[in-house]
């Protein structure tokens, strides 16, 4: 065996050494670029909100939160908000320190999501490993999202990953934990919960090798139980309180699309009330209806292919669905299911496709978001107004996201066909 042939093991080892080295380089560069862009923009309403939850958190203590003014976010955020607003009380925070401050957690649970894809990705035995996670330590629509706009989304996302990433390597208690937490950060990843659920019971419930384990079964549900009252008892919040904040999170914008790319943007635009009935049926239980039977759809196909691979392949999707279908959604509901059709490029090459489609729209919703007149940020130029966000084409890129999630279920099914590798 001669240096210029070496082991095939120590060859690989080394080729994992430099790919991590490649990583860090990368992660650096990503979170460079997110702190030279976080001291500006901000939209100015979330921003404010955000900041003056994190001083009232800060004040008056999270038993007073609720019932003291308009909050339609769930506890789990509201946690990181209260560090800041705490961290403020002792160093007294400038303007744009404190905006900073409020954009550096979705900054940080970016980089960390990229590296939980690249981990994914490694365990699935991709040789794109490397490639998938950097396209999402960059994804402009990430980038923006998180540096610029300054919005959270990327915190839930990164606690439903990592939960969806530790299935099958860990106790299953601690993913249930994890998505427990995903979900009261931002509920738009609670579909997540569905691929994953069903993985735990077709691998515990029915095992390979040993018995049914349905200790830990039970143990998973009684922690995820035990994880959402802790973290919403300390403001003061019971399990049906929770759901009366949820439901006023949800009766805020009782639109079909708000300005969202889905179903509805392609078929009726944006902005348009939730109530006006289809063949003498609302809007919203229609989108209800549709989201609910295309996540029974996705359950089938979890449940074909109890793997690693076919829970994140479903996870995706399940995501996708909810972007998709229901009424009264926001561009930004998109962004948890980037990171899981990132991963899912490594399950299945053909969901490559589908995640760049999703990228782009995703892109291409946030800044038409970011820049209607009505928010007062900043001005696009009349060539992309007349083009890309025109009519046609906001109606376009609504109707891409529709056709992606018609070929993203079909990935997953026939994915569910092949061998298991």
């Amino acid at each position: 065996m001669t240096a210029e042939n070496p082991p095939p093991a120590r060859a690989a080892v080394a080729y994992a050494d430099r790919a991590h080295r490649r990583w860090w380089n990368l992660a650096a560069c990503a979170l460079l670029l997110r702190f030279l862009i976080m001291p500006y923009g901000g939209f100015p309403v979330d921003i404010g909100t955000f900041r003056a939850w994190a001083v009232g958190l800060a004040e008056k203590g999270p038993a007073a939160f609720y019932g003291a003014g308009f909050a339609d976010y769930l506890p789990g955020y509201l946690y990181v908000l209260w560090v800041i607003g705490e961290i403020n009380q002792v160093v007294r925070l400038s303007d744009q320190a404190f905006v900073f401050a409020l954009k550096l957690p979705a900054a940080i649970c970016d980089v960390t999501a990229a590296w939980v894809v690249f981990a994914l990705a490694r365990r699935m035995g991709s040789g794109w490993a490397l490639p998938l996670s950097a396209s999402y330590l960059f994804n402009p629509g990430i980038v923006f999202n998180s540096a610029y706009w300054g919005q959270a989304d990327a915190v839930g996302a990164l606690f439903a990953l990592s939960g969806v990433a530790l299935l099958g390597v860990a106790s299953p208690l601690l993913p249930a934990v994890l998505l427990t937490v995903a979900a009261l950060i931002k509920p738009q990843t609670a579909p997540a919960m569905i691929p994953a659920g069903l993985y735990l019971v077709r691998t515990l419930a029915r095992p390979v090798h040993g018995p049914p384990r349905w200790d830990l079964l039970m143990g998973a549900a009684a922690v995820a139980a035990a994880a959402l009252v802790l973290i919403i008892l300390p403001f003061g919040l019971s399990p049906l309180g929770l759901i009366g904040v949820l439901r006023v999170s949800l009766g805020v914008y009782p639109y079909s699309s708000v300005v969202a790319f889905n179903f509805w943007g392609a078929a009726q635009g944006f902005w348009v009330g939730d109530g006006v009935r289809w063949l003498g049926v609302p809007l919203y239980l229609l989108g209800t209806t549709a989201a609910a039977a295309a996540l029974v759809v996705v359950a089938v196909g979890a449940l074909r292919r109890p793997t690693l691979r076919g829970a994140v392949l479903a996870c995706s999707v399940a995501l996708l669905a909810t972007f998709v279908f229901p009424t009264r959604i926001h561009e930004r509901y998109l962004l948890p299911a980037i990171p899981f059709f990132a991963a899912a490029a490594a399950a299945d090459r053909r969901m490559v496709g589908v995640y760049a489609v999703l990228s782009v729209v995703f892109a291409s919703n946030l800044l038409f978001a970011y820049t209607r007149p009505y928010v007062q940020t900043f001005a696009l130029p009349t060539w992309l107004e007349s083009t890309v966000f025109s009519t046609v084409g906001t109606r376009a890129l609504s109707v891409a996201a529709v056709l992606a999630f018609l070929a993203a279920l079909w990935i997953l099914f026939t994915q569910a066909r092949e061998p298991s590798t």
